[in-house]
């Protein structure tokens, strides 16, 4: 629940705007943060900042906010020659998008709506009613104006036609550098429902969400870049902590949570221990017990965190220079297998996870490596990249590996600075027998890129189709710096489409893949669309060079654009 003091902010700044006018010099200050729309689209603060201004009017399902969206439109048409964003906010705590899409297609809104389910946002930009407006800078993360649409939108108005544009002449004044000297006064739709507020014990309610959601990373030889230790640690940490939880970078690899539940293993943290975390935090990060439960809590780092092996392959160590472009690397590893056997799971072990971009396993049989087979496997029996460090398949599905053959390694490194050795593991959990079904690879992809400098918004499409009845095991998207979400759809042979995965914020730093809990049946002749967007502006903090138009390359300021998944054939006994 939202903190009493977060909430009487809020009401005291409303009260005063409703008799005294905010300069633009006085303008509040806001932190960043992030939003996905009801299309399944990702809003951050600090990523609009190609747009002069964004208006945002507070939306419930109601008549009155129908009303006032439909008076925003003609707003946007107002402005319609200026650079300014336009947005509807709806803290009413409804996270469901399809019904947020049902209310907007009868109301006939064509504004995206940003989802504030958790509420911390109308907190933070000091909303408090249906029908409130804001102005932002984003560049500045100010908010310029809060109040009335106008003088019909004003508390206590019942005037049915505006005469007063209060909104209007102060996006006016603000666009054209003039101090905002309209009247912001307090709206009068409905109040949002706030949460009130409970006793957040560190103890009881933070250390366990820090355990369940926190430090599985955030421990000692964890990847985190510091360990959740004890409450001294996680207190210095808070302001870090509330940044990446309102700009969603953590937990990584987040996908939209009408998906959570179809996927195995999925990174995720719920509202309301998101709310309880920001609460915490905000009110000093206390520990108020005898006690620190965090400290007494010792996860045993577990090299293979899968289970003991039944092998494990040492990757032939390699030298990485201090600095330099690095060239893909492919190096052959044979097994010497005496018989053929069949793989379950693969887990990496990164050497040294500095340089390590990347790793992908492939499979090679007696008569050596054939381009055409390789190809065909995707992403092979199992990639390695930050995050992904396990791949699994199916129950009674596997991956074979040949007497005589081998695996072809591929290896990215970037460098850090300093020469250093990679000498990684991989290792590998076979079945006793051979499975029923043999896991195939492949990929929606596009190698014709052609990205133009400083595009905000590059969206690519890429298409395959399974030849054979199906069962789609794993989706995984893949871009390099300027990927921005990732979106999975398939097209039944009659027409029927479906959304399957969508990744509102995309993260390359965090190669994620989605393993399905239950393998998703595809007949033959349905269509895999990938559809992605690629983020070449300046204000995409990953990019390492916006003025550059991009293409397909096997270095990351370059690009890619592969949808991967793994599926197995139906009604196929061991692969044939």
């Amino acid at each position: 629940m939202l903190r009493i003091s977060s909430l009487a902010k809020v009401a005291a700044a409303t009260t005063l705007s409703a008799v005294v006018g905010l300069s633009a010099n006085a303008a509040d200050r806001v932190s960043d943060f992030s939003l996905v729309d009801h299309n399944g689209k990702f809003f951050q603060l600090s990523r609009q900042a190609n747009f002069d201004a964004i208006v945002m009017l507070a939306h419930e399902d109601s008549r009155d906010v129908r009303r006032a969206a439909s008076e925003l439109a003609d707003l946007t048409e107002q402005f319609a020659d200026q650079n300014v964003g336009f947005y509807l906010i709806d803290s009413s705590g409804s996270g469901d998008q399809a019904e947020m899409r049902e209310i907007a297609e009868d109301a006939d809104i064509d504004l995206p709506i940003l989802i504030d389910e958790g509420q911390l946002v109308a907190a933070e930009l000091g909303i408090t009613r249906a029908t409130d407006v804001v102005i932002l800078d984003p560049e500045a993360k100010e908010v310029v104006f809060r109040g009335a649409l106008n003088d019909r939108w004003a508390e206590g108005s019942r005037a049915r036609r505006a005469s007063e544009h209060y909104a209007a002449d102060a996006l006016t004044a603000f666009l054209a550098g003039e101090e905002i000297t309209a009247e912001q006064l307090a709206s009068k739709g409905n109040l949002i429902a706030f949460g009130t507020t409970e006793s957040i014990s560190y103890a009881n309610d933070i250390v366990p969400i820090l355990k369940e959601r926190c430090v599985s990373c955030h421990m000692e030889g964890g990847i985190a870049p510091f360990a959740m230790t004890n409450h001294q640690m996680v207190q210095g940490w808070s302001p870090m902590i509330r940044e990446v939880l309102y700009t969603k970078r953590m937990p990584p690899g987040q996908i939209d949570d009408a998906y959570v539940h179809d996927f195995r293993d999925v990174a995720h943290i719920t509202v309301e221990e998101t709310q309880q975390l920001i609460a915490w935090i905000e009110d000093g990060a206390k520990n108020t017990g005898d006690s620190d439960p965090l400290a007494e809590y010792s996860p045993e780092w577990v090299k293979w965190a899968y289970g003991e092996p039944d092998m494990v392959i040492d990757v032939p160590p390699q030298t990485i220079p201090a600095t330099g472009v690095q060239d893909y690397r492919n190096i052959m590893v044979p097994l010497e297998l005496e018989e053929d056997v069949w793989v379950k799971a693969v887990e990496f072990e990164a050497g040294d996870p500095t340089v390590l971009h990347h790793i992908i396993a492939f499979a090679y049989g007696p008569n050596g490596v054939n381009e055409f087979e390789i190809l065909n496997q995707g992403i092979g029996l199992g990639a390695y990249a930050p995050g992904n460090e396990i791949n699994t398949y199916p129950e009674n599905s596997g991956f074979p590996l040949q007497a005589g053959g081998g695996l072809m390694l591929q290896l990215h490194y970037t460098t850090s600075g300093r020469e250093t050795t990679d000498a990684s593991e991989i290792a590998l959990y076979l079945w006793d027998e051979e499975p029923e079904r043999q896991v195939l690879g492949g990929s929606a992809a596009e190698l014709n890129i052609d990205v133009p400098p400083f595009a905000q918004r590059h969206e690519m499409v890429a298409t395959a189709k399974f030849r054979k009845d199906s069962y789609l095991t794993m989706l995984g998207p893949h871009m390099h710096y300027r990927g921005y979400d990732a979106n999975f759809k398939l097209v039944y042979p009659d027409g029927r489409e479906e959304e399957v995965l969508n990744v509102p914020n995309y993260q390359f730093n965090w190669q994620k893949v989605y393993d399905f809990k239950e393998p998703k049946f595809v007949p033959a002749g349905t269509e895999m669309v990938f559809t992605g967007t690629f983020d070449n502006s300046e204000h995409n903090p990953a990019n390492p060079d916006p003025s550059q138009t991009l293409s397909w390359g096997e270095q990351t300021w370059q690009e890619m654009f592969f949808g991967f998944y793994r599926y197995v054939e139906a009604g196929t006994e061991g692969g044939e």
